[in-house]
């Protein structure tokens, strides 16, 4: 029997950051478990679900015996939570059978042979850089929103990440609704950025490892694979194999009318008119003219609302719709007090930004109303 400790927080923490990645129902029973490698300073959990891996080091006291493993994810990982957050665990492996012991409590658990589990594939990276977690979480959470479910357009379910003429690092995401483009400033490393796709999974995974960490993070990216290196954890995935459309034709490069209004006013306004409706679309109708905006939300099951809120609007009035939902969500993701956005006309796509040069851009195409 081969055994080791570990304080329950180091272990709770080690398979949170694993257990996004593996399929709690998979058809392949090897994909359900996460591959937990030992030795004598370190404890390695590994998951996958054949088109990402996730590794999570934690550090030992140096005295662990040396033993590797596989265990289902899930049920390990609700062992962990509903142990004594001050306590340490015991983990035993004999015959087959993980024994997590904690107190008063003991699990046996059933292993699968380590034979089975897939390898992390090796990979030639195209570029190499270094990055602030921060910044990548937030060009993420910044367009990932956007990026469409419809797994006929697959070359939609993810954020395109690509460096135009090595000029600066841009991220885009779109499901032919709405669209959502980040930039920032090129790292260094990154000029040979191939143009990828990141699946829309991958996405929130490592928003949820970036958010928990500071400092910076290590990326590494070729035409088909991407890794990154946050803290002890280690996250490699499959890129979407297809060609993301030129988005940039669909953002306005002129617009006839511009509006300039209160976010915040706008996001609750829209927010409120919206309750009585009742399809799917949720749809808003807008009317703009001099000064004022008129929000307008009619259904026959739930009755009328409207709502008027003050602007500056330059250009023709303009009646156009839009879906209330997409609507909030590009609100919710620009940040200044004052916005600003361009029209042109009732079935042109309009342009959203926080100022002329920001470096975020939300396009939003309207609904007829």
């Amino acid at each position: 029997m081969t055994s080791f400790e570990i304080d329950v927080p180091l272990l709770r923490a080690a398979l949170a950051d694993v257990a996004d990645m593996v399929e709690k129902r998979s058809t392949v029973p090897i994909l359900s478990n996460v591959l937990v490698t030992v030795s004598p300073d370190a404890m390695t959990l590994t998951g996958t679900d054949l088109d990402a891996w996730v590794e999570r080091r934690v550090s030992l006291d140096g005295t662990a015996q040396p033993m590797t493993l596989t265990v289902e994810a899930d049920v390990l990982n609700r062992i962990a939570k509903k142990l004594p957050a001050e306590a340490r665990a015991r983990l035993s492996y004999a015959d087959g059978k993980l024994t997590v012991s904690a107190g008063r409590s003991r699990f046996s658990l059933p292993t699968l042979p380590i034979e089975d589990f897939p390898l992390l594939p090796r990979t030639d990276w195209d570029a190499e850089f270094e990055m602030p977690a921060l910044y990548l979480v937030s060009a993420f959470a910044g367009v990932g929103f956007a990026a469409s479910t419809e797994e006929t357009r697959y070359y939609l379910n993810g954020v395109f990440m690509h460096a135009p003429r090595g000029a600066d690092l841009r991220f885009a995401a779109t499901d032919g609704h709405r669209l959502a483009r980040g930039v920032m400033a090129l790292p260094d490393g990154a000029e040979a950025l191939p143009d990828v796709i990141v699946p829309r999974k991958i996405v929130k995974v490592l928003s949820a490892l970036l958010g928990r960490h500071d400092g910076a993070v290590d990326v590494r990216v070729s035409a088909t694979s991407i890794r990154v290196e946050v803290g002890e954890t280690v996250v490699q995935a499959k890129l979407i194999d297809g060609q993301f459309p030129d988005y940039t034709r669909v953002i306005p490069a002129t617009t006839t009318g511009a509006l300039k209004v209160d976010r915040e006013q706008l996001l609750e306004a829209v927010g409120r008119v919206s309750i009585v409706s009742s399809d799917k679309t949720r749809a808003v109708k807008v009317e703009i003219d001099r000064d004022v905006i008129v929000l307008t939300v009619s259904s026959a099951e739930n009755g009328i609302a409207v709502e008027e809120l003050p602007c500056d609007w330059v250009g023709p009035a303009l009646t156009i719709g839009f879906n209330a939902r997409y609507l909030m969500e590009v609100l919710s993701h620009l940040a200044a007090q004052e916005i600003e956005a361009g029209f042109t006309d009732p079935a042109a796509s309009t342009v959203w930004r926080d100022r002329a040069e920001a470096p975020a851009t939300y396009v939003l195409m309207p609904l007829r109303v």
